[in-house]
């Protein structure tokens, strides 16, 4: 049975995720990864399986009323598993 580890990224792992949405063909804004997560250090969050990130999203908070969601994106690996639901 594999291992699911649920837990806020840290900066090279959300790079990894903006690494994933430009080989897709998205438009991540490749400079944005280091102030969405200096505006929110727990907005990142990853699913793992045996310590492999599989799935990613960010849901970055500004100030009380405003938040952003994006780079809900899973490996093609991990596709069709479930994986990012529990993101």
């Amino acid at each position: 049975m594999s291992e699911v580890v649920i837990r806020t990224l840290d900066l090279p792992e959300i790079e990894t995720l903006v690494g994933w949405a430009k080989a897709e063909g998205w438009n991540p804004g490749l400079a944005d990864a280091a102030p969405f997560q200096a505006a929110d250090p727990e907005g990142f969050i990853g699913c793992f399986v045996d310590g492999v990130m599989a799935a990613g999203i960010s849901a970055v908070r500004y100030g009380p009323a405003f938040g952003f969601i994006g780079l809900y994106i899973a490996h093609p690996d991990f596709r069709g598993r479930g994986y990012g639901r529990r993101v």
